[in-house]
């Protein structure tokens, strides 16, 4: 094998919606938290190494079409293709604040 070659290993696979993924972020903290967005419209959290969901936000009425989490992995960022943003404490697994000054969908 040449030295710049890489290898890949699957480390894990889930159904994470139950329409298509379109987003994901890892938490930077903590590296165990991933937040996924999705075409049915919702925000899951899960735990790296566990099969099931751990937190599923609904709220958005159009696709999810990116997330981020804050540097605290305490709030999560949610951009929907209609132009929505809100943000959720996932604490309290609720939405802080809904931004609508968009005219478009968010991508990020």
């Amino acid at each position: 094998m040449a030295a710049n070659t890489k290898r890949l290993w699957k480390v894990q696979e889930f159904k994470a919606h139950s329409a298509n993924v379109n987003c994901l972020a890892l938490g930077q903290k903590s590296g165990r938290v991933l937040v996924t967005g999705g075409d049915d419209k919702k925000v899951n959290l899960w735990a790296i190494g566990k099969n099931n969901c751990i937190m599923s936000l609904n709220g958005h009425i159009t696709p999810v079409e990116t997330v981020r989490f804050n540097h605290t992995e305490e709030l999560v960022a949610a951009g929907s293709s209609g132009g929505v943003l809100k943000i959720w404490d996932l604490e309290a697994t609720k939405i802080m604040r809904t931004l609508t000054g968009h005219r478009s969908g968010l991508r990020a």
